[in-house]
């Protein structure tokens, strides 16, 4: 078992290396400088803090508390230093135009981003209403330091050790991928963080749609009136638990979690009854304008035997990193094959690297787990 823990860990550094190479390798190589440069220094960094790391566990109640202080510190200053207009993607203005235009009485769904006109935004309406705090206070980037503060809270929460959630920070601190949602003021990782947190709550009171099912089936609705992507991770971790229901228990289950999201989508829907504007343009237009039916019908297979097959929570963290990993490969290499193959990978606008961060709370945690978990 410990040897097999170990492999594990191995497999989830490794994924979490590549995933960082490939944003080195995608944006260095838009600079003068060579992207080997940056990959070999991130690969010391890398190397060198899976050595230095057992030294600092006798100190890591005051580490952790420095480092998170001093990433909030860079993340603001971050925020202060570079304008969001000047930066060419669009997740920052797909929230805030989002809801300048829902305070204006406009068809949010309907505006285009500040990248270009034919880009609109994309998160479902309640991830929408998540931000509408950070919002008010000016800047929708500051939802980076509150869902930092929850994902670092939630984990040494979760863990109860000072330890595993002081390697998680620092692995997150090291990461170009991480500090390139942060100069982008992308909300991508904060979605994905705020449906891991939640699934970590829902591990620790035990809920599913077995014990609990109405308040799993809500969760469930809910999070899926995020983004999509909620949903795989979600999925995983309670296919099973569903299917230990009886069948008129699972045709409820569906049935609350789509009054759930449809509850969400419902003003939209409904806000032009004349010209069913909500038909010409919504979010799922631009969430599944790419893609291909046979992948995504592979994927949910290898999803649902994932899901049957993961007997406690560290390897459903890691089966879950995995599949996000191998799935996120496998879509956007074939959209760039087949529909932009003449263009080198990194200059194709499809080839989204930035999904990849999705993954990052399920790997982290697999790789400080100590041990496995019964359920």
């Amino acid at each position: 078992m410990k040897k097999m823990l170990q492999t594990d860990r191995m497999e989830q550094w490794l994924i979490l290396w590549a995933v960082n190479v490939l944003f080195i390798w995608k944006y260095m190589s838009r600079t003068s400088y060579s992207p080997l440069i940056g990959i070999v220094f991130f690969s010391c960094l890398f190397f060198i803090l899976s050595i230095v790391y057992p030294r600092l566990k006798n100190y890591a109640s005051s580490l952790l508390i420095c480092s998170l202080i001093a990433t909030i510190a860079l993340i603001v200053l971050l925020l202060y230093k570079i304008e969001p207009l000047s930066v060419n993607v669009d997740r920052w203005s797909a929230t805030t135009y989002f809801l300048d235009g829902l305070f204006s009485g406009i068809y949010p769904y309907g505006i285009h981003t500040h990248v270009c006109e034919t880009n609109f935004p994309s998160p479902f309406p309640l991830w929408h209403y998540v931000n509408i705090p950070f919002w008010l206070m000016g800047d929708v980037g500051i939802g980076l330091i509150v869902f930092l503060l929850l994902f670092v809270g939630s984990v040494n929460w979760f863990t109860k050790s000072h330890t595993q959630t002081l390697l998680v920070l620092l692995l997150l601190m090291i990461s170009p991928a991480y500090w390139w949602e942060v100069m982008v003021r992308s909300d991508g990782l904060s979605n994905a963080i705020l449906v891991f947190c939640i699934i970590l709550l829902m591990e620790k009171n035990n809920w599913s749609f077995d014990k609990h099912w109405i308040i799993t089936a809500i969760i469930c609705g809910m999070l899926a009136s995020t983004r999509l992507s909620a949903i795989i991770p979600v999925a995983i971790y309670l296919t099973r638990s569903f299917f230990l229901n009886s069948i008129t228990r699972q045709i409820k289950i569906i049935l609350l979690i789509a009054l759930v999201v449809f509850f969400f989508f419902m003003p939209y829907i409904f806000w032009d009854t004349e010209n069913w504007v909500f038909f010409s343009r919504n979010p799922f237009m631009s969430q599944s304008s790419t893609g291909n039916g046979w992948i995504l019908l592979l994927m949910a297979v290898i999803a649902i035997i994932l899901a049957l097959r993961y007997r406690n929570f560290q390897q459903y963290t890691r089966y879950t990193s995995c599949f996000l990993f191998l799935f996120f490969c496998i879509s956007l290499l074939y959209n760039h094959l087949v529909y932009h193959s003449d263009i080198p990978f990194f200059e194709d606008a499809d080839f989204d690297v930035s999904y990849f961060t999705l993954l990052f709370p399920y790997c982290l945690l697999t790789i400080t787990y100590p041990k496995s978990n019964s359920r």
